[in-house]
């Protein structure tokens, strides 16, 4: 398995609401949220990946607090995509500034295809939060610093 991501996230909370980002999978048919975030690119601080991603995403500025969890997931092709894929994600608390907010509660993004909302605390738990294990730790199901998931499927299935 050659492909492998460094990935950064925010755990950004108001007002007993989690930023997420809403989306849909064509092929698998999917509804799914994730966090603000994204890669880190060669040379890069995984800090300053997580600003740059949030100012690209929303036009917005982030302030990154501390290191909350590492989920360490590899994936076997199924879920999301045909690609097989390993994956190291750092999820930091941060704060959000600049943003824009639309009439509807959601956040305005300069990258169309993204549906920043806010998604209330109660509603955390039946949320299809992706990765598992990032959902875990903030429903607090699990307080572990780091998580790790093989979804690969033996050869030939």
């Amino acid at each position: 398995m050659k492909d492998r991501d460094l990935i950064a996230r925010a755990v950004i909370w108001k007002d007993g609401a989690l930023l997420v980002n809403a989306n849909h999978n064509k092929k698998t048919g999917q509804d799914y949220v994730a966090l603000p975030g994204g890669h880190v690119d060669e040379g890069e601080g995984c800090v300053e990946a997580l600003k740059r991603e949030v100012e690209e995403e929303m036009a917005a500025k982030c302030v990154v607090g501390e290191l909350l969890f590492v989920t360490e997931n590899i994936y076997a092709g199924r879920e999301m995509d045909e690609k097989k894929r390993h994956e190291l994600t750092l999820f930091f608390s941060a704060t959000l500034s600049g943003e824009q907010t639309r009439d509807d509660g959601t956040i305005w993004s300069p990258e169309p295809w993204k549906n920043f909302r806010w998604l209330p605390e109660n509603e955390l738990q039946s949320a299809n939060l992706l990765p598992e294990d990032a959902k875990r730790w903030l429903t607090k199901q699990s307080v572990a610093l780091y998580s790790f998931s093989d979804t690969r499927f033996p050869e030939g299935e």
